[in-house]
């Protein structure tokens, strides 16, 4: 029979790579182009998702790279209240690619924000890119801008010497200054710093086309600043808390998901040293049954987040030997997984919708 397929392996046939195996055996991966040891530097940013991937880095004992370190004096509880830590540099949750995109031009000096600051009635200022780094605001705009001038030449530092940078790909749906297009992690006075005004903000949700320009700018800048640099993207599976569009969040849900999986695959596909770790197929597969969601459909249960922390070392570290068919199974052979109890998220977008929540109720 002369035909192309009769050739392929199995993990090309659904039946074989997904319906006769039990879930515990699926595994979306094949072999990965990329594997780091303990000693390279493991930077990493995104949406909350991304704070898995960091803890698990530092829980297994690889080098998660942080070069924005807190004071002495701070204790642990503070230094994450403060959002040292949480990722590589104080930069909280970036969710879009265009977050990404202009942060990384900030750093080099490319881009400067028309409307970053807000000062509230008390006279306290808060950095409206990073909402939750001071929660009781910065006492003068004087000390906010030199803690943003540390915070950007941090950013530049983990960028030029880095040795794998991991972004969790998050939101398309975005707020933007009318000033000058600056985009913002929530929407300015829902739930965290600033006021709101629809002259001044305005909602957008990126299409395809410009998530997959602002990615790929992203990364020519990376590149161009640090060519040895490997990069992961991956897609977080948590769907959308709220939607801006005008129709159901599970389609807004859907329609976001799958503009940042297209840019992910888009990227692998044009540059040599972008790889992707499945974490969305992991989480949200069809044989999965929603097993690896809470009740609320939504946030990522600790075996949904140690099924895919396990895969994600068994790919791209020396773990990989032995370590993919037994990584969500009877522990054998592998690190430990994950606790059964996930330490907090810090998440910038749930914040908000908590506010939100509140404030509909009262």
């Amino acid at each position: 029979m002369n035909c192309p397929y009769t050739t392929l392996p199995a993990s090309s046939f659904w039946r074989q790579a997904v319906a006769e195996r039990s879930t515990s055996e699926l595994d979306p991966h094949l072999t990965a182009r990329l594997r780091f040891g303990p000693d390279q530097r493991i930077a990493s940013a995104g949406s909350c998702f991304a704070q898995h991937i960091s803890r698990a880095l530092k829980a297994r004992g690889y080098n998660y790279y942080v070069t924005e370190t807190a004071p002495g004096y701070l204790s642990p509880e503070q230094e994450e209240r403060f959002g040292y830590g949480i990722f590589s540099a104080r930069y909280g949750n970036i969710y879009s690619t265009l977050q990404l995109l202009q942060l990384l031009q900030r750093a080099f000096g490319g881009f400067q924000p028309a409307d970053q600051f807000w000062t509230d009635p008390d006279g306290r200022v808060f950095d409206l890119l990073r909402p939750r780094i001071t929660p009781k605001g910065f006492v003068s705009m004087v000390e906010a801008e030199a803690d943003l001038k540390q915070h950007l030449r941090a950013v530049r530092k983990l960028i030029e010497t880095a040795d794998v940078f991991i972004f969790t790909l998050g939101l398309t749906e975005s707020w933007v200054s009318k000033l000058d297009g600056t985009v913002y992690p929530t929407c300015p006075g829902c739930g965290s710093a600033g006021d709101y005004d629809d002259a001044r903000y305005a909602f957008h949700n990126l299409s395809v086309t410009e998530t997959t320009g602002y990615l790929a700018e992203a990364i020519n800048l990376m590149s161009a600043a640090n060519p040895r640099l490997q990069i992961i993207l991956t897609v977080s599976p948590v769907p959308l808390a709220a939607t801006m569009e005008s129709r159901h969040v599970m389609q807004a849900t859907t329609y976001s998901k799958s503009v940042l999986r297209v840019a992910a695959e888009e990227m692998v596909r044009r540059y040599d040293n972008v790889h992707y770790f499945a974490s969305y197929e992991i989480i949200t597969n069809a044989k999965n049954a929603g097993a690896y969601f809470a009740d609320d459909a939504r946030s990522v249960t600790p075996e949904g987040v140690a099924r895919a922390m396990n895969l994600f070392f068994a790919h791209f570290t020396a773990e990989s030997a032995g370590a993919t068919a037994r990584s969500a199974g009877d522990g054998a052979g592998k690190r430990p997984a994950a606790p059964s109890v996930e330490p907090q998220i810090v998440c910038d977008e749930d914040e908000f919708y908590r506010a939100l929540a509140a404030s509909r109720k009262s």
